[in-house]
């Protein structure tokens, strides 16, 4: 009887150790969608802000044709700072967050105070630096980088590829006011050059990686295919930038257009790996 006893209280042991780590791993995975989600918000809030950088700049070198643009793409950071509001509790433990906001207050004081159009990029890069932090602190903590595996895997190579668009999107601002005329000095020429060797040698690495990984290959393809052709056109444009010197070879909104299209390609392809971890039962065991 007594043994008997003992069986039983031994398979109720474990049956709710099972409950209970079953709970863990639901309760795990429920966080880790919660992170994504700030993520995906986080990611878009970067994307206008890289924007709202390159268009701004062009405005304040001179190209009042960008203005329209700006005013838009203005509200839509407005609007994404909104939805990231939500989130506002969990994002307070992360340090990087903490300066976002009064930065993009900053930007706004600057711009009405006619401050230079150099100190209101300066603010502009700590902004999109803050934010690509605190992403890279979300996926850390909630282990969507290396998922399980000591180093970064291949699905976790969405902060890798977002961290690359900043290069683009500080090229496409440089670029930008020194195509529009006013902001066409050595310095910015300098800055551009050193920004096109950092394109060159990092933007392309990751996308070929992305194809030599058997799970990958075939939905990455086309999309990988898209980032190097826009990456090669971007990388011309700058070239025609840097060899015309006095002259720009092109209108500051066609290059705008042309590393904007640089940039949508590569986050197009970190949607494409963040919907993988998102997918029902991509994070269930890890």
């Amino acid at each position: 009887m007594v043994w008997a006893l003992f069986g039983i209280a031994a398979v109720l042991a474990l049956v709710l150790e099972r409950i209970s780590s079953r709970r863990r791993t639901v309760q795990k995975r429920q966080r880790r969608l919660k992170a994504l989600e700030q993520i995906r918000l986080l990611r878009l809030l970067l994307e206008q802000v890289q924007r709202h950088r390159g268009l701004c700049f062009g405005v304040m070198a001179g190209e009042s044709s960008l203005e329209s643009q700006r005013w838009k793409v203005e509200a839509q950071v407005n609007h994404c700072l909104e939805a990231v509001a939500v989130h506002e509790g969990s994002l307070f433990w992360y340090t990087a967050w903490h300066p976002v906001v009064p930065i993009w207050e900053e930007i706004g004081a600057q711009r009405q105070h006619h401050a230079s159009a150099e100190a209101v990029l300066q603010l502009h890069h700590r902004m999109a630096d803050h934010l690509i932090n605190t992403i890279e602190a979300l996926g850390n903590r909630h282990d969507l980088l290396c998922l399980g595996a000591l180093a970064p895997q291949p699905q976790g190579m969405w902060l890798e590829l977002l961290k690359n668009t900043e290069l683009l999107g500080r090229a496409r601002a440089v670029g930008t006011g020194i195509a529009a005329r006013r902001q066409n000095s050595a310095l910015q020429h300098q800055e551009l050059q050193r920004l096109r060797e950092q394109i060159n040698s990092q933007c392309y690495q990751p996308l070929a990686r992305l194809c030599t990984e058997p799970l990958l290959r075939l939905s990455m393809e086309k999309p990988v295919r898209a980032a190097e052709e826009s990456l090669d056109s971007l990388l011309a444009a700058v070239d025609l930038l840097l060899q015309s010197r006095d002259k720009p070879g092109l209108p500051s909104n066609r290059y705008f257009n042309i590393a904007t299209q640089a940039i949508s390609a590569k986050l197009a392809i970190v949607d494409l790996l963040l919907d993988r971890l998102q997918a029902p039962g991509a994070l269930a065991f890890r």
